[in-house]
């Protein structure tokens, strides 16, 4: 299986902070297949899902295009449970690598990321729909 690209690691986080900061959004699932990446959000929103899509991509881009630098700190469950959600992640995980992009955008993880935001290029939501109310399945590419 081919390594995670840095550049579609980094964008989908910053995808994932934009739908939670903006309407109370979770992820739910990733899949990166090759030059895509598919996304599946909780979200909590009265608004069409075209306005929803059209708002995260700009916030996700403008946050992109703030050359961000993107670094790391490793701490307790507890701990970063105070800065983010860690849903997805094992009951019993007991360390956590938060991965930060700037002050606002921070998650668990430990996968591969860019080093600023300015290496990302620019991120295009492709495809979207709602799968049922309230979870939104988007494809996304960084160009």
């Amino acid at each position: 299986m081919p390594a995670t690209d840095p550049r579609q690691h980094s964008a989908e986080h910053i995808l994932t902070a934009v739908f939670g900061q903006l309407f109370s959004g979770k992820l739910l699932d990733t899949r990166f297949k090759g030059t895509k990446v598919r996304c599946d959000f909780a979200v909590q929103s009265g608004l069409p899902i075209d306005e929803i899509i059209k708002q995260t991509e700009a916030t996700a881009n403008a946050i992109i295009c703030q050359n961000r630098e993107v670094t790391f700190e490793q701490m307790t469950a507890e701990e970063a449970a105070q800065y983010c959600s860690l849903h997805r992640l094992p009951e019993e995980t007991q360390d956590v690598r938060l991965v930060l992009i700037g002050q606002d955008v921070v998650t668990p993880c430990s996968g591969p990321h860019v080093k600023n935001t300015s290496e990302i290029g620019r991120l295009h939501i492709r495809t979207w729909n709602l799968v049922e109310p309230g979870l939104i399945r988007l494809t996304f590419v960084v160009v």
